[in-house]
């Protein structure tokens, strides 16, 4: 018999050896403690062995009751026992037949309609930035990057200066998955003025000083989300953007997203461009579509568009 939070930590320990990031690790560890202050406290459980279906049932109910999670969060919290228990099962702990997740299905999520920015917004929010300092460029260029590539916040900071090629850059997504994201035109434009300003910001500095992420702060430190969310959010309130709009980095991965579909890009390519694991994840955006929209993608793509009778 072996106990839930010797387990735990043994996860833990694998998911560091696997290469996992922090903050995945992160929100793992935080779900499977909830989890284990579940069963030891209104259960009674401490072995894992002990574990069935029944009791990740009443897991889910009672987050369910407690009402401060939507069934979108509660799959997440799904997602990773799963994840655990699987590790378990590979792992020799628990026998495939006694696995408790075997049959525990996700629950129902709201089909809700995302609303995001429109041109319009976007393009007020990018001339609301000035391009006179090292901080101006910088700035537009990760307001850029954010809506041209639709790359998640954390792994814009995470971008090094050998990620950066010619005509892509390499994005380290979730899960320590790779892709590649195109570099626009515009991206260039603006790549080229930041590179030459942080070359001469940074000149007085030893290279030992200078991190190696693209993006820096004025220290030579790398850029953390917090501040990109505060540069996001001081110049949608500038640019007036609809307060329905959160103004948050994920909102311009929702645009990004929507775009994309507007000018008829496939699901497939699109949740490849994206990093995600599935194409019923960026099926989502769809609902986000005018019924117009859905119509000049059809009549753009039709089958008959390009035979000549």
């Amino acid at each position: 018999m072996t106990k839930i939070v010797e387990l735990i930590d043994d996860f833990k320990l694998n998911q560091e050896i696997q290469g996992r990031k922090k903050d995945y690790i992160y929100q793992c560890m935080h779900r499977l403690n909830q989890f284990e202050v579940y069963v030891l406290s209104e259960l009674e459980i401490e072995e894992v062995e002990d574990i069935k279906a029944i009791h990740i049932k009443k897991f889910i109910r009672c987050k369910q009751e407690e009402g401060k999670q939507n069934n979108r969060t509660i799959n997440n919290q799904i997602a990773t026992l799963k994840i655990f228990f699987q590790y378990l099962v590979d792992e020799g702990f628990l026998d495939e037949d006694d696995c408790p997740m075997k049959r525990i299905k996700n629950l129902k999520e709201d089909n809700t309609v995302i609303v995001t920015f429109n041109d319009e917004e976007v393009k007020r929010i990018l001339c609301d930035v000035e391009e006179k300092t090292y901080s101006n460029i910088r700035d537009k260029l990760i307001l850029i990057f954010l809506f041209e590539t639709g790359i998640r916040v954390s792994e814009l900071c995470n971008i090094k200066q050998s990620d950066i090629s010619t005509k892509h850059i390499l994005i380290h997504g979730k899960g320590s998955k790779q892709r590649l994201v195109h570099i626009t035109k515009l991206m260039r434009r603006y790549m080229r003025k930041f590179e030459g300003l942080k070359i001469e910001r940074f000149k007085h500095k030893i290279n030992e000083d200078i991190e190696d992420y693209y993006f820096l702060d004025q220290s030579a430190q790398k850029l953390h989300r917090s501040r990109i969310n505060k540069i996001l959010k001081e110049h949608c309130e500038n640019a007036k953007v609809r307060k329905e709009i959160r103004c948050s980095p994920h909102d311009c991965r929702h645009y990004y997203a929507q775009k994309s579909l507007k000018n008829g890009i496939d699901v497939y390519s699109l949740s490849r461009l994206m990093g995600h694991y599935d194409t019923q994840i960026t099926s989502k955006y769809l609902r986000g579509l005018e019924q117009d929209d859905i119509l000049t993608i059809g009549k753009l793509y039709s089958p008959l568009n390009d035979v000549k009778l």
